[in-house]
């Protein structure tokens, strides 16, 4: 069911979520994207407390956090994941927030537009002080796991033209061992390049890899493609509240 952008989010009861209307109203109200901030937030919270799963991927897909939108605010993401970040802090567990770096070789390197300034703003971000000193930064790769790290969160994992970024990140997983790694937005598809690069060979052990990513959060609105309006409704999961799949109208 769908209703007006709420207050505070209880999800404690039957029936207690409601999508807020309006979703392409751009920007977002401060209450609509708190809203989600909230959701997710909680959803992965209760997800790393239960301990069933050490790879984890979430997608919260509104217009403002969708990349593929030319409405998306990296302003939003950052917001959601100090909320994430937060939360996981709570209990003084120590969190590392990672975005990839440039990728390729020569004129063929870069970085997808979407992260492209993300690591200097989260730097830049006011982190509270209660949550600061638990947060540290860095790129993906095993070389940044250090002992003292006790979560990993990875900002928008993907492939580029040139480049993938599954050795990188197998290796992190390798090396963070039973600690959790926590995957947001990721977009893990092969990208076909030349010199044989995310080819036939080694798609199946790519795909796999992908995949043992549990799913523990999901919300994405539902369009008629290619279009992104009118908003037919809304599609969600939450292994913290229910561990069912909603579709909404």
């Amino acid at each position: 069911r769908a209703g007006p952008a709420p207050g505070p989010l209880s999800t404690s009861g039957e029936g207690a979520f409601e999508v807020p209307l309006k979703m392409n109203t751009i920007p977002h109200s401060r209450t609509t994207r708190q809203f989600f901030y909230e959701d997710i937030g909680e959803s992965l919270l209760r997800s790393v407390q239960s301990g069933n799963h050490s790879r984890m991927r979430l997608l919260l897909e509104i217009p403002e956090t969708n990349a593929s939108n030319d409405v998306f605010r990296v302003g939003t993401l950052l917001e959601a994941i100090r909320v994430m970040a937060g939360k996981l802090t709570q209990d003084g567990k120590r969190v590392r927030i990672c975005v990839q770096g440039s990728m390729g070789r020569g004129v063929f390197q870069g970085l997808p537009l979407q992260l492209s300034g993300f690591r200097k703003l989260l730097d830049l971000m006011d982190w509270q002080e209660e949550v600061a000193p638990f947060v540290e930064f860095g790129a993906v790769g095993p070389e940044e796991c250090c002992d003292e790290d006790d979560i990993f969160i990875i900002v928008c994992p993907q492939n580029i033209v040139g480049a993938s970024l599954i050795p990188k990140l197998e290796g992190m997983c390798e090396a963070a061992g039973k600690r959790p790694v926590i995957l947001l937005n990721p977009k893990l598809v092969d990208i076909p390049s030349s010199g044989g690069l995310m080819q036939v060979a080694g798609r199946k052990e790519r795909i796999e890899f992908a995949e043992s990513f549990e799913e523990v959060y999901h919300f994405r609105l539902l369009y008629k493609k290619p279009y992104f309006h009118p908003i037919y409704g809304a599609l969600r999961y939450s292994e913290g509240h229910g561990q069912q799949w909603e579709v909404y109208k």
